[in-house]
């Protein structure tokens, strides 16, 4: 009699948002495995609502939800215990049915803040007990940009801390603004007028990240397919560089900038493209921050977010493509950082991802 042994497989989870129909629109969990880098579909929850942003703090997940049916119910931040494949609900700030796209959540876990796209509105939701409860600040903002019908109005679409931890940023793609706030004891946010600072006109600011080393900020412009490299200096930000997220010679159809991120050594900066389909690799100049252009990556259809798991492993979702994919992070070769590991799966409109915890 013959036995078969299998190798244990080392995987990390990663939780995958997804838009779609009642079949698949919700949330899934996957393992990946962390020495090839194939995608193992593990777990699906199925969804009321299409998630659209996801944020981690020690074994809890936030998810913002959009409201699809106008129900005061729908919507909001959605809280989850995560333990590997389990996925229970821990609490919820609906907040009349708004939608929101984007969170943060201090390190204290004693509140949250959220972004409203549609509103115009930073909020804050204190954390009691160790769950959410509900919204006690509105903020709206207020003003436009110059391109038509994306920057008619406020449309503040991501959070975070600066590296400073002293201060929250909102990247606002409707007025071209990073706004800086500052905390009271009260966890309530208040506007920092003099470190808040404008983009170039009609840029639309979707989303800011910093070096490891906190010494430069990078703004990725979604209207404007660009990246703005500014030199960080506390809470001063001075303007450095600004690069196109793609070759502009080589495509000149229509494009939107996905998302961005830095891989953990600070060499090297990838960023997404929803229309040109590629995930485009910049080296990071260590002396002054700038950006030298390397080379991109075809993609499935419209990719709109990115992780980087281990520091190796690329998790691209591709929301028109409706397709997650994997490409191997390899550095100092000579033919190039970004490599394919012909690993996909489909899902749905996959449109936000989060890394799990543990093996």
């Amino acid at each position: 009699m013959a036995f078969l042994f299998f190798k244990r497989r080392q995987v990390k989870p990663v939780f995958v948002g997804s838009y779609g129909n009642d079949m698949t629109r919700g949330m899934y969990v996957f393992h990946l495995d962390i020495k090839n880098g194939e995608l193992l579909k593990k777990k699906y929850y199925k969804t009321i609502a299409n998630p659209t942003h996801l944020f981690k703090r020690e074994r809890f997940i936030f998810a913002c939800y959009k409201n699809g049916t106008g129900r005061p119910t729908d919507g909001g931040l959605w809280q989850y215990a995560s333990m590997d494949l389990q996925f229970g609900l821990a609490g919820k700030s609906t907040d009349h049915g708004k939608t929101y796209v984007g969170s943060y959540v201090d390190e204290e876990r004693e509140f949250a803040y959220a972004v409203d796209y549609y509103n115009g509105e930073v909020v804050t939701i204190p954390i009691l007990k160790q769950k959410i409860v509900k919204v006690v600040q509105r903020i709206r903002h207020e003003g436009h940009g110059p391109v038509a019908k994306r920057q008619e109005e406020a449309h503040p679409s991501y959070i975070e801390m600066m590296p400073t931890k002293d201060r929250l940023f909102v990247c606002d793609l409707g007025t071209d603004e990073i706004v800086l706030y500052e905390r009271n004891e009260k966890g309530r946010l208040i506007k920092d007028e003099e470190h808040s600072f404008f983009v170039r006109p009609g840029s639309g600011p979707k989303k800011m990240i910093f070096s490891p080393d906190g010494k430069y900020a990078y703004i990725l412009n979604e209207l404007s397919s660009t990246i703005a490299v500014y030199k960080v200096d506390h809470l001063q930000l001075t303007f450095v560089q600004e690069v196109s997220t793609y070759p502009q010679d080589e495509y000149t159809g229509t494009n939107l900038a996905g998302d961005i991120l830095i891989e953990a050594s600070g060499e090297y900066l990838f960023v997404s493209n929803k229309g040109h389909d590629s995930i485009v690799t910049f080296k990071i100049n260590q002396d002054n921050g700038e950006l030298e252009y390397l080379e991109y990556m075809e993609a499935e259809e419209y990719p709109t977010a990115m992780i980087l798991v281990l520091n190796k492993w690329l998790v691209v979702a591709s929301q028109k493509g409706g397709m997650l994919e994997t490409f191997e992070v390899k550095r100092h070769e000579k033919k190039g950082v970004l490599f394919e590991t012909h690993y996909t799966y489909p899902v749905g409109e996959p449109v936000c991802l989060i890394e799990g915890r543990g093996f």
